[in-house]
């Protein structure tokens, strides 16, 4: 009986029961050089039937590399509808043992694949991940900068007003991870020039590869370095912008009510607000509280 018709005939109760013996491994693979990958990530694609990637040509030679073979490869990216995930559900019950990876690193780090891990879950397949390498985790590693509290934001929007509005939402008191392209690095570092003023920044290029970079300087420095060296302007970056120190500057009255307005404007409760605001700017939470209170939520 081929696979589709046994799938179809199948009894409901034995549907149910496969499926809550289904596991779905989420496979980080290498950022750059290809002997970053654990063993455990080895013998775990040898395990697997289906592979979902995002871009076969990459995943097939990560397997050459590791003499995986005779694997069925299957694109899934930020296009893929609920099709073709209910596709990939039903693999399950034809025997089949899946894997995602990404082209590199973990996956789902910006990366597509969240509403098939949520489509899954909601059918009772066991999610079990596969750990290894992050760009981000990697880099931050690396920078020489504070990262006891960070966040990640991925790519910023391309236009550059969209660009510049969400960069004034992001809190000043952690240190802030982005991803960026060669061709607006630059327009990117002028506008977080332009936003967080001449704060410290790190830049991670070609990460675990021939012509890995990790730069650490100030961002006018920064934006000199790639101005004087276009060369350099090549492949993915990783941007960590270090947070704003206690000292980093000195608030007028009129600027510490636009602050605390802005805080308004984003939900901040009024202790939040006090206390974030006092840990960015050396100032006594009371103060800023008493002053909160005097302005209110209008």
């Amino acid at each position: 009986m081929l696979a589709s018709q046994a799938v179809k005939n199948a009894n409901p109760k034995t549907i149910i029961k496969k499926f809550l013996m289904s596991e779905f491994y989420v496979i980080a693979t290498p950022i750059g050089n290809l002997q970053d990958i654990t063993i455990r990530a080895i013998e775990t694609l040898k395990l697997c039937d289906v592979i979902i990637c995002e871009d076969t040509r990459v995943t097939s030679r990560l397997l050459e590399k590791y003499d995986i073979k005779n694997k069925k490869l299957l694109t899934y990216n930020d296009n893929s509808d609920e099709i073709l995930r209910k596709k990939i559900a039903k693999l399950f019950l034809t025997g089949s043992k899946l894997a995602l990876v990404s082209d590199a690193g973990t996956p789902l780090i910006s990366d597509p694949g969240h509403k098939l891990i949520q489509f899954l879950r909601e059918n009772n397949v066991k999610i079990t991940p596969i750990p290894g390498a992050s760009s981000v985790v990697t880099s931050l590693s690396v920078a020489g900068i504070a990262c006891d509290n960070f966040l990640f934001i991925g790519f910023l929007p391309s236009s550059q007003i969209q660009r510049q509005n969400s960069l004034k939402e992001l809190p000043k008191n952690f240190t802030l991870v982005f991803f960026e392209s060669a061709n607006r690095i630059e327009e990117m570092l002028q506008d977080l020039l332009k936003i967080f003023g001449n704060r410290k920044v790190a830049i991670a290029r070609e990460l675990t590869k021939i012509h890995e970079e990790i730069i650490n300087d100030d961002l006018e420095k920064l934006l000199n370095f790639f101005t004087n060296n276009p060369d350099k302007l090549r492949g993915e970056f990783v941007v960590i912008l270090e947070k704003a120190h206690r000292s980093e500057k000195k608030l007028t009255e009129s600027e510490l009510i636009e602050e605390i307005k802005e805080s308004y404007a984003k939900g901040l409760g009024i202790k939040e607000l006090s206390q974030n605001l006092a840990e960015i700017y050396g100032l006594h939470k009371k103060d800023i509280y008493q002053l909160a209170l005097k302005i209110g939520k209008k």
